[in-house]
């Protein structure tokens, strides 16, 4: 079992965690182009300031020649893995029109129309099946042209491809996994409509693809390998605070915005002061919404935004001497489940103060085991179902997790990585869960439609410049560097 784990280990540090599960969230979707700037916390947005930070931080290694053969090769496999799956969804939309529009005649010489033809109930599945594939495959290409998260949504994608395409049940279960499950029921029922005649049209046109998509699943191995190649090498140091920050940012976090993109506090009970909340667990975010809505029908255009963990951490006054901004009128704090705030609050508080740390508002937890790092990658997820979910994806059975795992408080993990140098702390990565990098496209999408909606920009521009008026220090020097 021992070696088991470490192989999985192995395999998730080469694969840079890149699965949906564990998709790098903050570039899954470009923020609007309406959207208010992150830095004064106007709804959340990530901008290019974001960006910079990043770019900064994936380019900690540079000055090496190695590193630059590294980035070349990781750039040829990301190109060749685009087009391989281009050239596979193009057979798909080819082999659809025969599909639909070819039949052999009867045994009496008649042939069917094109309308009976493709009315025909493994025909109509074939066609869904690649309405469903041309949508995975464009929520892939929307998602980012980077490499890691341009592995994971592939892996999804290839994954699904396999399981459709399997021809034998024990196959199939092999690509079940990080699959959502509506989804593998789905394009089970789909694969069983097009094997219904073994020696049919839609059967021959199933075999072909199942040939065609050889040529992706080699093109995203030789990705994976070239991340693989290209995996940063562990150093015993303290990390900077924009380093950390950069870490943290890779995880999104909830927030509730009005119609004019500003962030919403909530009163917990009559005369308190509002407590506007950066939600991690994608469920309460939604149900957070929903609430609202019924509370305040007046309020028009309620949505999520999406704020990087870093920003949101900072802002809540996460980093110790910083105090949580105040300017919106709100308290502000990071949060959790609730299930898992009520059970675990009173152990991180007491963590937290071993530390040395000072008293918080709030506290949120973060997990890791053992059987998941390796020298090169030591992933930390926010939930327990979010790292159950990396287990399965790196190879090992769900009833093998261990019924204890690490946990900490964010702030306490912070501290460390900021102030010891006893351990590789850029090897850490922070892993959002697939349901959460699922609310990231869709509070984006929302987003866009509330913009879209709102008449002129003259609101939002007034906001904008309240905000800006109201933040405390430093603000006009600030705004004449930039």
């Amino acid at each position: 079992r021992h070696a088991a784990m470490s192989h999985a280990a192995m395999r998730l540090s080469l694969l840079l965690l890149a699965s949906l599960s564990l998709v790098d969230a903050s570039s899954i979707a470009a923020p609007p182009a309406s959207s208010l700037t992150l830095r004064r916390l106007r709804g959340g947005e990530a901008e290019a300031e974001a960006a910079a930070a990043a770019a900064a931080a994936g380019s900690k290694n540079e000055g090496s020649s190695e590193d630059g053969d590294d980035e070349a090769e990781v750039a040829a496999a990301l190109a060749a893995l685009s087009r391989s799956i281009d050239a596979f969804m193009d057979q798909f939309a080819q082999l659809e029109l025969g599909v639909l529009s070819t039949a052999r005649p009867s045994i009496l010489g008649r042939k069917a129309s094109p309308e009976a033809i493709a009315a025909r109930p493994d025909r109509r599945a074939f066609k869904e099946a690649h309405q469903h594939f041309c949508e995975v495959h464009r929520l892939m290409r929307g998602e980012s042209d980077e490499a890691l998260p341009a592995a994971a949504g592939s892996m999804q994608l290839l994954r699904q491809a396999a399981l459709y395409l399997s021809d034998d049940e024990a196959a199939a279960k092999e690509n079940v996994r990080a699959v959502p499950a509506e989804t593998v029921e789905k394009l089970a029922a789909l694969r069983a409509a097009g094997r219904r005649k073994a020696g049919g049209t839609v059967a021959s046109a199933l075999s072909q693809l199942r040939e065609a998509l050889a040529g992706p699943l080699e093109a995203h191995s030789k990705l994976v390998a070239a991340l693989g190649a290209s995996q940063v090498q562990p150093v015993p140091a303290a990390l900077s605070r924009e380093a950390v920050t950069a870490k943290l940012n890779t995880v999104p976090t909830f927030c509730l915005l009005d119609g004019q993109s500003r962030v919403v506090g909530m009163r917990e009970e009559e005369g308190a002061t509002p407590t506007a909340c950066f939600y991690t667990d994608p469920a309460e975010a939604r149900a957070v919404l929903e609430s609202a809505k019924r509370a305040m029908p007046d309020v028009r255009g309620l949505h999520l935004g999406v704020t990087p963990l870093g920003r949101a951490f900072a802002a809540c006054g996460g980093w110790p001497g910083d105090e949580p901004q105040g300017h919106i009128a709100s308290t502000l704090k990071l949060q959790g489940s609730a299930a898992v705030r009520e059970q675990m609050g009173p152990f991180l508080r007491e963590q937290a103060e071993k530390q040395g740390l000072p008293e918080a508002a709030w506290q949120l937890p973060v997990f890791c085991t053992d059987q998941l790092q390796s020298a090169h990658a030591m992933p930390f997820f926010l939930s327990r179902e979010a790292l159950v979910d990396a287990w399965v994806v790196a190879g090992l059975e769900r009833d093998a997790v261990p019924d204890s795992l690490t946990a900490m408080d964010l702030r306490v993990l912070v501290h460390q990585m900021s102030t010891t140098d006893k351990f590789a702390w850029n090897t850490v990565n922070l892993l959002a869960s697939r349901e959460a990098v699922d609310l990231v496209s869709e509070a984006y999408a929302e987003g866009r439609a509330v913009a879209a909606a709102r008449s002129g920009g003259g609101a939002a521009e007034s906001a904008a410049a309240a905000l800006d008026a109201a933040e405390a220090g430093g603000a006009e020097e600030e705004e004449e560097e930039e």
